[in-house]
């Protein structure tokens, strides 16, 4: 069945995914947005050395957003979803909330950053993700 799915799987439309996550990403973490918040509770300062990395931070997570929206795909494929705007709806929720949000969750308990920064992080991989889900559902 993975064979099958990585034979005959949607690039198209995966890409467009990765690259919506991406860019709700960009949007999610500008600094008039959630950026300036993130950034002072993460202790994350943007100078020289930071901003050298940046290009290779981005590259590495639109790579990992394409990897993520291939994995979307496989799951949609296995569990044999019926295509629908709600079905992708359902599956970027399970998926996010189970394997990203609790996760982060349990990160920041132990490390005890503010509620609100989990939000901030985890809402952006859940909307990304059930984003994902849905472009991959809805367009085949």
């Amino acid at each position: 069945m993975i064979q099958h799915y990585f034979s005959n799987a949607p690039w198209l439309q995966i890409a467009v995914a990765g690259i919506a996550y991406f860019v709700l990403g960009a949007i999610w973490y500008m600094p008039a947005l959630f950026g300036k918040y993130w950034a002072e509770k993460h202790g994350i300062q943007m100078n020289e050395e930071s901003k050298k990395r940046m290009p290779m931070i981005m590259i590495m997570t639109f790579l990992f957003n394409i990897a993520m929206a291939v994995g979307m795909g496989l799951v949609l494929h296995i569990s044999q979803s019926p295509g629908t705007c709600m079905s992708g709806i359902k599956a970027g929720l399970l998926v996010s909330a189970v394997f990203t949000a609790a996760p982060i969750g349990i990160n920041y308990l132990y490390t005890a950053k503010p509620l609100k920064l989990w939000i901030i992080d985890a809402g952006y991989h859940v909307g990304g993700i059930t984003l994902m889900a849905i472009i991959l559902s809805v367009w085949h």
